[in-house]
């Protein structure tokens, strides 16, 4: 992958890329496939493929970081009710205590509320620091926890 990113930055002319839809869709097929595996992570390789798509387009035509991380979300909605669909139907609905996750939930609700709430409000550079943190500190957890 990193071969494909170097690739992109130096190439002077990205739209001229032709394998390019291809690479978008092998990156689409990856990010479902570990939020399917993982639960999470997948919006990750989906933000990296919006950005290569995003310096395709022409440059009055191209959006923010706050644009993707809004898109990602937008992705990763459908590719997680998939997941828990084939995960109920493979395990039954008697294999997940849903009295166990009413409290994330609610918490979440809240919680992805006030960051759409704040996404508009922060500067991009704020959004992508924090965005990086929490990599940081998830993989650390990880690792070694």
């Amino acid at each position: 992958m990193k071969k494909f990113y170097l690739l992109a930055k130096r190439h002077p002319n990205i739209r001229q890329i032709t394998y390019l839809p291809y690479l978008l869709g092998l990156l689409g097929f990856f990010g479902g496939f570990v939020n399917g595996l993982l639960g999470t992570g997948g919006g990750i390789l989906l933000l990296y493929a919006l950005h290569l798509a995003d310096k395709s387009r022409p440059t009055n035509e191209q959006s923010t970081a706050k644009d993707a991380f809004a898109s990602v979300l937008l992705c990763t909605l459908p590719l997680s009710i998939l997941s828990l669909a084939l995960y109920f139907y493979s395990r039954g609905l008697r294999s997940l205590d849903i009295s166990e996750s009413v409290p994330y939930l609610i918490g979440a609700i809240f919680g992805g509320a006030l960051g759409a709430f704040l996404l508009d409000r922060l500067q991009t550079k704020t959004v992508r620091i924090l965005f990086a943190l929490l990599l940081l500190f998830a993989g650390w957890r990880m690792a070694f926890a």
